[in-house]
């Protein structure tokens, strides 16, 4: 069983980023060839079909990846030319595991330039593909193509790049490349179980919309901004604006508080929620009031 599925971004037709006469396409597969070419049992490694765009073409909705298979997503950047840096992306309200971890150090030891090496976003169709189905996905941006530096690096020392790909996955390379860490992958987070971390993102809503029945998209919509400085500790998944909606989950949540069910997140919500977690009602949902609300989450109690 493959330990790492490699899916090279764009392709079939779309040639993603350029820069200097090289596309972005073209490069992350050769990229995802020479890991590959490099591991030490080629078999450690599966690559996707390269004639496939896994984004356009929906392929994380049926993606067969054995459970605990680290499934990693090649990309370049592009900026204005004078942007740099390599990181990786994971779904927003998920923890960076040790592949993670060891992925974006590696990859800004050798493209640096990033004051981030591991962001959450909450926007990536394939990440919250990948995140519905329980897969162990992630995406690196491997440098940006149209940075004249970054492109040297990445086409002159494209090897080293590998090699640093297959140590932060526990891999073995040819030629004796010892890994960095251990082989055993780490399972993304099963959808409803929450590290209690202390921020409201994409996570903690969807496990939130799990346990009241409501549709569990992990998206908080409909928002009133000036409710912001109330709910400093939640961040992913939630949609900000002057003209609030309100949002089904919240709505739902107050219902079962007791509070007035208009959808929007205010003070008395959070204070009816801090009562319910039997949290001091100050009206302010910090980390406290979200460690509490992940432990209940957990426990299945609310």
């Amino acid at each position: 069983m493959a330990k790492l599925y490699i899916i090279p971004g764009h392709g079939h037709g779309d040639p993603g980023a350029v820069g200097g006469g090289h596309n972005e396409a073209d490069s992350v597969r050769n990229l995802a060839r020479r890991v590959k070419e490099l591991a030490a049992d080629p078999s450690d490694v599966e690559l996707h079909d390269f004639s496939r765009n896994a984004y356009a073409q929906g392929d994380l909705n049926t993606l067969s990846a054995p459970k605990g298979t680290m499934v990693l997503e090649l990309h370049m950047d592009a900026a204005d030319g004078s942007a740099r840096g390599a990181h990786v992306i994971i779904k927003d309200g998920f923890e960076a595991d040790a592949f993670d971890k060891a992925l974006a150090k590696n990859l800004a030891a050798i493209l640096p330039g990033r004051s981030s090496i591991i962001v959450g976003r909450s926007d990536l169709a394939n990440a919250n593909r990948a995140a519905r189905r329980g897969i162990n996905y992630r995406l690196a941006e491997v440098g940006f193509i149209d940075n004249v530096t970054d492109r040297t690096i990445f086409n002159d020392r494209l090897d080293e790049i590998a090699r640093a790909i297959l140590s932060a996955a526990g891999i073995a390379a040819k030629g004796g490349a010892v890994p960095s860490t251990p082989a055993t992958p780490v399972p993304a987070p099963a959808i409803g179980k929450l590290s209690v971390d202390g921020w409201w993102g994409w996570g903690t809503t969807k496990a939130l919309q799990a346990h009241i029945r409501c549709v569990a998209d992990g998206e908080v919509w409909g928002q009133w901004s000036g409710n912001r400085r109330w709910l400093p500790n939640c961040a992913g998944g939630w949609k900000w604006g002057a003209n609030p909606s309100g949002s089904p989950v919240i709505r739902a949540l107050q219902s079962r508080l007791g509070a007035t069910a208009d959808g929007i997140a205010g003070r008395d919500t959070v204070r009816a929620l801090q009562r319910r977690l039997g949290v001091y009602p100050d009206g302010v949902c910090g980390p406290k009031t979200v460690r509490a609300l992940q432990a209940a989450l957990n426990d299945g109690r609310l």
